[in-house]
């Protein structure tokens, strides 16, 4: 029995829709919620391998332009109200946010978000300043996957054709030819998925790239290649599919519930195990379509089928709202509840993917009455249109006015240029203590070290570091919520060495300045992971600081435990080492527990707690809530690391 629609997928659909939704906005609730996204590219494997096998069977060839055409028509419209209403309400919050807002709206409409995400080094999970339009990433999936898929199946079923005619006897059929190829592609996606996740260290780009997240999608499509829209000639009864139904979408559910983006298991099996109750999901809906009692609960059949729009729509408005929200803006008091602009932001998601699939998405009838729309659109529509097209023209304002950088890569480049005129310092003090020292000169003869890559960066910013020097001279003392500013030098004037990422450059020249003798190696997107190299690189040249400040928590990793040890074990006798805990993201408050039970473990160990210590004043961090905004915050990191200093000088030096 053919079908023209499968009674119960809307209700699968809206349980894809809602873990996504739900992990986006309460994370802790479903670690693994976006396996809602295998659960929509199962399924859209299965309807469009289930298109073809009908258009082949009806027509006996495919039309493949005309497929393409129809899916942009599908997807596009949509996604470009979702893009102008995004464009025009990030007016609203932080510039920040839209940096960089060009070439992630030129890559949703080119539909390689997905491969925009990797090139641009994006985390999935981790992002401090997360784009708006980063979960278009699963658009350039699908796309790619039309592409890819279309071409195969046209190719194969031509080539079977040929085969046919040349042969009296074919000793395959049509069918079994395309699942091959099917087959094909998913295990070299999977296979391809396992042997890049070795060694990464981030998963992302195994979860982004198409060429390792094509199988879910290829798994629907073996489904569909074999049932299509139709009920099963061997379907299952009553009393097994119902409960293999039920059962399907609850482990989807609870999987959801026991991994996470970071587990190495939800790589290896995890989503192929979804994948595959998806279809066993699909198979038990195909073999109930024979019972009249069988549907979608109402409310279930709207969201399902609204599930596109919710998808486009939910993750740029909870960003907009959180950053109104957390900020004091707009409407919302300073440090609005998670909870409150959570749920505002669904409220609106459901507003605005109404609108979307009554006007873009929602196919007009047949007959008359389609001839009657078109000539008399309803109000919803008019006005839709004209909202859209005021979106439209803000949204290009918007393009045009987009940040180059954000507040935080500023400040950034400040203390690069400040970090760089301090090498600069030292390594003319050094050729000038080399002249006046001829023993030392002679020595040296030939083997002057060449001039650092920074020396030159600061050279070339010659205007830009003059500037800064006069900023950073023209600032006084200041009262600040951490207490006065203590211009104190190490104890017995011996030397600081600070390793540190990107919260640490942030505030590299007022560490400089509260604390004298210190050298500050800062870089971002660093990690403990480089602790080891550092450690060694110092102690090589015999530059490492008596007291080593180690603040290379922020960007955690699952191997910090382990290359804490390892760089704490590379510290040679001697030294004293402080941890500076990290704040600001939810899996930072483990890190920074692990950071404090250092001092049980190594008694040379003493803890800067920038996680308490901020704690109370988050109003003077950046939008990204993990950054420093201002001196008042980074007066409070420095002063936290000399008191820390000062506290490690009365306890016994690495033995």
């Amino acid at each position: 029995m053919k079908l023209s629609h499968i009674r119960g997928i809307d209700s699968v659909r809206s349980v894809g829709v809602a873990i996504v939704v739900i992990y986006h906005l309460f994370t802790k609730l479903l670690p693994a919620g976006f396996f809602g996204v295998d659960v929509f590219f199962v399924i859209s494997g299965f309807l469009v391998t289930s298109l073809f096998m009908k258009e082949r069977m009806e027509t006996g060839r495919i039309d493949l332009v005309g497929f393409y055409a129809r899916r942009v028509k599908r997807l596009l419209p949509a996604a470009g109200f979702m893009v102008a209403v995004t464009l025009t309400l990030s007016l609203l919050i932080s510039p920040d946010l839209r940096v960089g807002m060009r070439p992630q709206t030129a890559a949703v409409f080119g539909w390689i978000t997905n491969y925009f995400e990797i090139l641009t080094g994006q985390s999935y999970e981790d992002q401090f300043l997360p784009h708006l339009f980063v979960h278009t990433w699963t658009l350039g999936v699908e796309m790619q996957y039309y592409l890819i898929w279309g071409a195969v199946f046209c190719f194969a079923g031509f080539a079977y054709t040929r085969a046919a005619n040349r042969l009296e006897h074919t000793p395959l059929s049509r069918r079994l030819v395309l699942f091959a190829c099917c087959a094909g592609i998913a295990a070299f996606s999977y296979v391809r998925m396992q042997l890049r996740l070795a060694g990464m260290d981030d998963p992302s780009p195994v979860y982004y790239a198409t060429s390792t997240r094509i199988y879910p999608l290829m798994i629907g499509s073996a489904l569909g290649i074999f049932t299509g829209m139709r009920v099963p000639k061997k379907r299952l009864p009553l009393l097994v599919s119902l409960p293999l139904l039920a059962l399907s979408v609850i482990l989807i559910v609870l999987m959801s519930r026991l991994y996470s983006f970071a587990d190495p298991a939800t790589y290896r099996y995890g989503i192929l195990v979804v994948s595959l109750l998806t279809v066993l999901a699909l198979y038990c809906l195909l073999s109930l379509q024979l019972k009249k009692f069988f549907g979608d609960p109402k409310p279930l059949a709207m969201l399902g089928k609204r599930s596109y729009s919710i998808y486009l729509f939910h993750w740029p408005l909870y960003n907009i709202f959180r950053q109104l929200g957390t900020g004091g803006n707009g409407p919302f008091p300073e440090n609005t509840p998670h909870l409150a602009y959570s749920l505002i932001s669904i409220a609106a998601t459901l507003v605005f993917a109404e609108i979307s699939y009554r006007v873009f998405e929602q196919r007009p009838v047949a007959g008359k009455d389609r001839r009657a729309q078109r000539r008399s659109p309803n109000a919803l529509f008019r006005a839709a249109v004209i909202g859209l097209c005021a979106c439209a023209a803000v949204s290009v304002y918007t393009l045009m006015t987009v940040p180059v950088r954000t507040n935080i890569e500023e400040d950034f480049l400040h203390q690069q240029v400040l970090l760089n005129i301090g090498r600069m310092n030292q390594y003319n003090a050094y050729l000038i203590g080399l002249e006046m020292d001829p023993v030392a000169l002679h020595a040296k003869e030939g083997q002057l070290p060449p001039m650092p890559s920074e020396i030159e960066a600061a050279l070339d910013t010659e205007h830009d570091a003059q500037q800064t020097l006069d900023n950073a001279q023209s600032a006084g003392y200041r009262e600040d919520p951490a207490g006065p500013v203590l211009p104190i030098a190490p104890p017995g004037g011996v030397n600081v060495t600070v390793l540190g990422d990107s919260v640490t450059l942030g505030a590299a020249e007022i560490i400089q300045q509260t604390l004298g003798s210190v050298n500050v190696d800062a870089k971002e997107s660093r990690n403990m992971g480089a602790g080891v190299e550092l450690v060694n690189e110092y102690e090589s040249r015999g530059e490492l600081g008596e007291y080593v400040v180690l603040a290379l928590f922020t960007n955690a990793q699952n191997f910090t435990e382990s290359a804490t040890a390892e760089t704490l074990d590379a510290i040679p006798p001697g030294h004293r080492v402080i941890c500076v805990t990290p704040y600001g993201k939810d899996y930072m408050e483990e890190t920074a527990a692990f950071v404090r039970r250092l001092t049980l473990w190594y008694d040379y160990v003493t803890i800067a707690d920038w996680n308490e210590a901020i704690r109370e004043h988050t109003d003077l961090l950046a939008p990204d809530g993990l950054h420093m905004h201002g001196d008042d915050s980074k007066q409070i990191y420095a002063n936290l690391i000399a008191q820390a200093i000062e506290q490690a000088g009365g306890k016994p030096a690495k033995q």
